[in-house]
């Protein structure tokens, strides 16, 4: 998949991304209890696990909302020019890897958790979403005379001594 095609699919990822992002962010700020209970009866499908954390403390899910207004702001602003912003794709990235891996890491060393092993394995794969949208809008052209950030964008012009 490469050009306009490979656009109109990070395009349109992205916007199901900031969609999902932003509905996920919501239901952590105003109904945080009930994300938690839903997750553990969804979690008795699978096995036998422990009760998901309880939601008192107020810092965390204020964390909590403000980290999915952060990612849904990126998920907009890549869609909106993924040639231009193909490296913010690379951050989206790493903020998946770095709560699928908090995630897991509660999950085996503290408790096993359903909510956290799904947010492992949720985050992991949009971690891998993330990353193959950034291989996708690497495929596509940018507008004529427009430098990106990865061709050199960046670098200081050369100067000569004279």
């Amino acid at each position: 998949m490469s050009g306009p095609t490979a656009e109109r699919f990070v395009v349109f990822t992205m916007r199901v991304l900031a969609a999902s992002f932003a509905v996920v962010g919501i239901l952590f700020i105003a109904t945080p209890t009930s994300v938690v209970e839903n997750m553990d009866k969804l979690g008795e499908n699978f096995g036998t696990f422990a009760d998901g954390p309880g939601t008192g403390v107020k810092l965390w899910l204020g964390l909590a909302f403000s980290y999915m207004t952060v990612i849904t702001a990126l998920a907009l602003t890549i869609q909106a020019d993924v040639v231009r912003f193909r490296p913010l794709l690379l951050i989206l990235a790493a903020g998946k890897a770095a709560s699928s891996l908090a995630a897991g890491a509660y999950f085996i060393w503290d408790e096993d958790v359903f909510i956290y092993l799904l947010n492992f394995l949720v985050d992991g794969s949009l971690v891998g979403i993330a990353l193959g949208c950034w291989v996708l809008a690497g495929r596509v052209d940018a507008p004529a005379g427009e430098k990106t950030a990865g061709d050199g964008a960046a670098r200081a012009p050369a100067t000569t001594a004279g």
